[in-house]
């Protein structure tokens, strides 16, 4: 089924975007970067159109419905083998009601206390037969580029015969996503892939879009001759955040499994040593991740789960001390963008910093434990030159360094040498 969206401009070239899973959570740090990428292709002078692989898309439920904010910045949503009620999509698949059986039968048992998991399609290589009825999907109105959201979606694009330029979009190198979550200590429920099966996915591509600089630097070296482009995380062009109120720590986070550990980890491990030097010291949580946590949890001292905030310029500006005490992550840990843009100091683990390359180490404070961290905190808790200093500094820079040009560049070379072939 396909469905209209924007009109879309005739001269405007397209990108199809190929999907493998659901996207009507916001609230997940992987559609907040889709919608961050979607919004620099638009900015890019292209039009989009979603195109859902017809099985895998559903997951383990036969219905699925896209967000308002991702629909709304395509030109159409073509979901083969789906009709649309309302705002949801429904499977015709049996294979798919099947699944949702299996599922509920699943979900009784694990009631009842069987330990049973129910496992994400993520990271799940697309069957043949169904890379080729997206392929087919996409041939019959060719688009100037077609992109597999995740690599994983990459032997599609083998099946394209159109002339489109190739691509794909790296929300994380899946072959490292495991052993990052053995790392943390995070249950695995999705597909493990290997990194000379992902490097396969890949080569079909012409164009690699990462959001981590790391995961690039680590891809080019195994695939020199594809284009390769990171595109920064984003954050609203915020209003100057005032630097009112008095000191506070500040952690931001959408439900994912790198948030969570790392905000247990500073509850348990950090917070603690900081309440018993400042008592007055408060503890602001903001977005989804806050309701993660345990009610012990939630009622230490000073903590304040604020849940989704409309304006983050309300908790931000040089007064809000924001926190990533990131111990296991893949992709880029968006929060770190957010604190610098909201004109917050920011006082960081390395593994935050990684999928930034080097292009923010003079901003943050860095530390390399929750001691260190403790007293860093408590430093510029007490330190307000230090903090404004921080503050106009990330103000001034981190715009600029997290722009989206050179990706916008990269699309409009791309597009050039392919009208010129």
């Amino acid at each position: 089924m396909s469905e209209p969206h924007a009109t879309p401009d005739s001269k405007r070239p397209v990108m199809d975007i190929l999907v493998q899973r659901q996207l009507d959570n916001m609230a997940t740090g992987n559609c907040a970067y889709l919608e961050t990428f979607m919004k620099m292709v638009r900015r890019s002078g292209s039009e989009m159109r979603l195109v859902f692989a017809p099985w895998q898309s559903f997951g383990n439920r036969p219905w699925a419905s896209v967000h308002p904010r991702l629909a709304n910045l395509t030109t159409s949503i073509l979901w083969p083998g789906a009709i649309k009620f309302g705002s949801r999509y429904w499977s015709l698949s049996p294979r798919i009601w099947t699944r949702f059986a299996i599922r509920l039968a699943k979900e009784a048992a694990r009631r009842l206390g069987a330990e049973i998991a129910i496992p994400s399609y993520l990271g799940r290589e697309i069957s043949d037969q169904e890379a080729t009825l997206v392929a087919r999907a996409c041939d019959a109105s060719p688009s100037a580029i077609t992109l597999a959201e995740y690599s994983s979606m990459g032997p599609a694009l083998r099946k394209l015969k159109s002339k489109t330029i190739r691509s794909c979009l790296m929300h994380d190198l899946l072959s490292d996503r495991a052993e990052r979550f053995r790392e943390g200590g995070q249950v695995i429920d999705f597909d493990e892939t290997g990194f000379d099966t992902e490097i396969g996915w890949l080569s079909a591509c012409d164009v690699i879009f990462f959001i981590s600089a790391n995961e690039l630097a680590k891809v080019k070296r195994h695939l020199p001759d594809v284009q390769m482009v990171w595109v920064p995380p984003d954050a609203p062009d915020y209003q100057t955040s005032e630097n009112t109120g008095e000191p506070r720590v500040v952690f931001i986070g959408t439900v994912h499994g790198g948030n969570a550990e790392a905000l247990n980890h500073f509850l348990d491990d950090v917070w603690p040593k900081v309440r018993a030097t400042a008592p007055a010291l408060d503890f602001w949580i903001a977005g989804s991740i806050g309701k993660t946590l345990t009610p012990a949890r939630a009622a230490m001292p000073g903590v304040n789960v604020l849940g989704r905030v409309e304006s983050l310029e309300t908790i931000g500006g040089a007064n809000a001390i924001g926190i990533a005490p990131t111990r296991f992550a893949t992709g880029t840990s968006i929060k770190v963008a957010e604190y610098l843009l909201l004109g917050m100091p920011c006082v960081v683990y390395p593994l935050a910093l990684e999928g930034f390359g080097n292009v923010l180490d003079d901003l943050v404070a860095s530390t390399p434990g929750p001691d260190a961290l403790a007293a860093e905190i408590l430093d510029l808790a007490g330190n307000g030159p230090r903090r404004l200093a921080l503050s106009e500094g990330a103000r001034q820079h981190a715009r600029a360094r997290l722009s989206h040009d050179d990706a916008i560049a990269t699309i409009h070379r791309m597009l050039a040498e392919a009208a010129k072939s």
